[in-house]
């Protein structure tokens, strides 16, 4: 299954408008639940509600006898105090019937399903209900019956034969069949190629629920003599005719054949022309053919069955069963909770699926139906259209038009046949105005190749919405399109709320793409619409890949087993032990360790015993993946001593790099004193020799003065050159060498970000990873040095 389906069953839930949260709603929380108890018997039938509004509920009881009749009686039950907890006590059953209670909360009713009790009752065998003594003694007899007369009961009861107190006929008896009559019903025991051995005390008994003890007939002693024994071969003769049955839908039903004959026959059953149970693991055939079980009944499984019989490959006969199975009624109609606005039409329908009632025959092969509102029975009225058949059959629909305020309550629908009363509640609110369209979908559904997957899309608003799937502009219909088979869109309803599934069966590649939702309703003629998308991935599987590290961790500490994974869908990681003396995978106790969400393997408390080397084997092929892989891993274990010796190793280490740096700054900030001294001392000396020189030529000009004038000199300093300092960027240099050293894994920050900022403390006061781009801005950097002049700040 795709990683989709852990989101398939997503119900997307959108909030409705506080304005709507007071809305009463009453529901059925407990049907009550029918039984089989004998005549006469206490049987406690259940029925709880709960309504939303803070209003007090109560329950009355009916009951539903000659359901399957054409005069159905229906009659209101009186309830003792245990009515008021919704609880009716027939204390004296007497009678099959119908059970239901009517739930009333305000101006609210509903009803609850229909609960069947069967009041069982087996009445005493006749004095001839059972065998008879006999003596057989004409020769060339083929099959003897002995009779087993059941006695009146209800239901119909299981019959048992015994002989001498064994049940009979045992599974290595051949020769024994029981008779059945036009209804599948047994009773008669017959026995065929008579030997001897078949002689013995003989009786029969039947049980249905009315009994904790099975009723037994008296007991016959049959006597076969040796002259009695069937001789020579007989043609077949019927035994088990041809019947009629029913069974339920999701029962477990035997179907029966016989015939007697010597030699005896084989038997193989048809149905439509086809070998029954072949490909069908739901039927299984017993007793060398003569019984064939079909686990559970479907309705698929109604026909006529055909059972052939032949000796020696010659068709000797047939036989046929005709099933008729009882479908369970099911509701295929919006039958769920429902508001809509004032003005608008509202459209009730059933559409009960189902067995139809076998005392009325309706020209549709459907439930009875009827609608109710508020425990009333819906009848044709101004406003009020419900449908019927041409016989009179109430369809399932209901039309009522404009509504109003008037038309909020609780809508029911029954749904009956002979064997089931269902009922189906439809709360129903009508609103003042239109509560705007809001609507959430997935953003994707993803699966593999032919899994199943689903996107789901949930739309609010009132009148409840309708939601459509589309893709490109067309509309996803169930065998239309986008192919002929495998989309179709699966709704769930509540009173405001729509959810729709687009599903996609047997997932084809060229099936993805992107999928509209869009969600609508009509107000007095006017559609409103509203879009989401969602895209729809439908991926080929690959084969599982896997990647392991070693690892290094100390004794006593937890350790973990990284494995990287990835494929589509994505694998899953099971991690074994190499064995070190032959290769050998050992599997790993659960207390060991335990595997995370990220398919690591954590062991808990490590062990030098632990160290070794460890397999990961990552595996997708039950998710419809293609191939498993596996990666080995080195665990090193070193012990508590070892690593304190590391650590003091990793401390010196760190003070003597402590140490050289602060010897480097030391020696440059000396290198700068020595230079700024000397630079002082040469500018004394200068100063000294200009002086010198001014006081020379004052001594010149005083000797001159009388004789010629002579221009003032400027400051000598002046006519000086320029002197630049420039100081190579010990952090470009080290930033460069670090770039360059195919180890590292992080660096200091470049000068790009050192002229964005003054620094001050430590260089190194962030980590970035390194990128090529990084190495070029700092190697530009060092290449320009008209970048350097920041760094003498920082030196300062």
């Amino acid at each position: 299954m795709s990683r989709l389906h852990l989101l398939a069953v997503l119900v997307l839930v959108v909030s409705v408008h506080s304005e709507f949260t007071n809305i009463p709603q009453l529901k059925i929380t407990r049907h009550p639940e029918g039984g089989t108890v004998p005549i006469g018997s206490r049987f406690d039938f259940t029925c709880k509600a709960s309504t939303s509004a803070d209003l007090n509920i109560s329950y009355s009881w009916k009951r539903i006898k000659n359901l399957n009749s054409l005069n159905p009686v229906f009659e209101q039950l009186a309830t003792d105090d245990t009515g008021s907890e919704g609880v009716y006590v027939e204390y004296d059953a007497q009678e099959s019937a119908f059970y239901f209670c009517t739930v009333r909360s305000g101006s609210f009713e509903t009803t609850s399903e229909g609960a069947y009790l069967t009041v069982a009752y087996l009445d005493e065998f006749a004095v001839d209900g059972g065998p008879s003594d006999n003596i057989y003694d004409q020769p060339g007899l083929l099959m003897i019956e002995l009779q087993c007369k059941v006695p009146d009961s209800f239901p119909y009861p299981e019959v048992q034969w015994y002989k001498f107190d064994k049940a009979y006929p045992a599974e290595d008896v051949t020769n024994a069949i029981l008779k059945r009559d036009a209804r599948g019903q047994a009773s008669n025991l017959v026995i065929y190629d008579i030997k001897t051995t078949d002689s013995g005390k003989y009786r029969c008994e039947v049980s249905n629920p009315a009994v904790e003890v099975p009723k037994s007939s008296g007991v016959a002693t049959i006597e076969i003599y040796p002259e009695a024994e069937t001789k020579g071969a007989y043609p077949p003769q019927e035994v088990v005719g041809n019947y009629k049955v029913q069974g339920h839908e999701g029962s477990t039903i035997t179907l029966y054949a016989g015939v007697a004959s010597k030699p005896s026959v084989t038997y193989s059953w048809t149905r439509n022309d086809k070998v029954v149970g072949l490909d069908d693991d739901r039927i299984t055939l017993e007793d060398t053919g003569r019984s064939l079980i079909i686990n559970p009944l479907s309705p698929k499984d109604t026909g006529t069955y055909v059972i052939i019989y032949a000796i020696a490959g010659e068709v000797k006969g047939s036989r046929n069963v005709e099933l008729e199975v009882i479908e369970t009624i099911r509701a295929v109609g919006d039958v769920y909770d429902y508001a809509t606005v004032q003005g608008e039409d509202l459209v009730l329908s059933c559409g009960c699926t189902g067995s139809p009632p076998d005392w009325i025959t309706y020209e549709t092969d459907t439930p009875g139906t009827q609608w109710f509102k508020n425990g009333r029975l819906l009848v044709n009225a101004t406003k009020t259209t419900v449908g019927v058949t041409v016989n009179g059959k109430n369809t399932g629909e209901a039309l009522i038009t404009s509504v109003s305020d008037n038309e909020s309550g609780t809508y029911s629908c029954s749904c009956f046949n002979q064997d089931q009363f269902k009922v189906l509640t439809k709360n129903v609110y009508i609103a003042d105005e239109r509560q705007a369209l809001t609507i959430t979908a997935q953003k994707e559904g993803w699966g593999l190749v032919g899994s199943t997957i689903s996107i789901a899309c949930s739309a609010n608003g009132i009148p409840r919405p309708n939601i459509d799937w589309y893709k490109s502009g067309n509309k996803v219909v169930e065998g239309v399109f986008p192919r002929d088979a495998g989309f179709k869109v699966v709704y769930e309803y509540s009173m405001f709320q729509t959810v729709g599934y687009l599903v996609v069966e047997g997932g084809l590649h060229e099936d993805s793409g992107v999928f509209t939702c869009q969600a609508s309703h009509v107000v007095k003629g006017v559609q409103y619409k509203l879009n989401e998308t969602a895209e729809l991935i439908v991926a080929y599987p690959t084969s599982s890949r896997i990647q392991c590290l070693d690892s290094i961790v100390q004794e006593g500490q937890p350790a973990t087993i990284v494995c990287g994974v990835s494929g589509v869908p994505m694998p899953t990681v099971r991690y074994t032990k190499v064995n070190e003396t032959d290769s050998t995978l050992i599997e790993l106790e659960e207390d060991f360790g335990t595997v995370t969400n990220l398919s690591y393997y954590v062991i808990r408390d490590v062990k030098m015993s632990d160290a070794g080397t460890y397999r990961g084997t990552a595996s997708n092929v039950k998710q419809g993946g293609l191939l498993q892989k596996h990666d080995e891993m080195k665990l090193t274990v070193t012990p508590i001593s070892s690593r304190m010796s590391m650590n003091a190793i990793i401390g010196i280490a760190v003070l003597v790099a402590f140490l050289l740096i602060g010897g480097l700054i030391a020696a440059i900030l000396f290198g700068r004193w020595r230079r700024e001294t000397a630079f002082k001392n040469e500018m004394k000396r200068l100063m000294k020799k200009r002086d010198d020189e001014v006081s020379e030529l004052q001594q010149r000009l005083q000797l001159r003065s009388m004789e010629h004038r002579t221009s003032t000199l400027a400051n000598p300093l002046h006519q000086l050159p320029e002197t630049r300092r420039q100081l190579p960027s010990f952090y470009a240099a080290n930033i460069a060498v670090l770039a360059a050293t195919p180890s590292a894994k992080f660096l200091p920050p470049s000068l790009a970000d050192l002229k964005k900022r003054k620094l001050t403390g430590s260089v190194i006061h962030e980590r970035s990873t390194v990128s090529p781009s990084s190495v070029k801005t700092v190697l530009s950097d060092i290449e320009n040095p008209e970048n350097y002049a920041d760094d003498v700040d920082l030196i300062e």
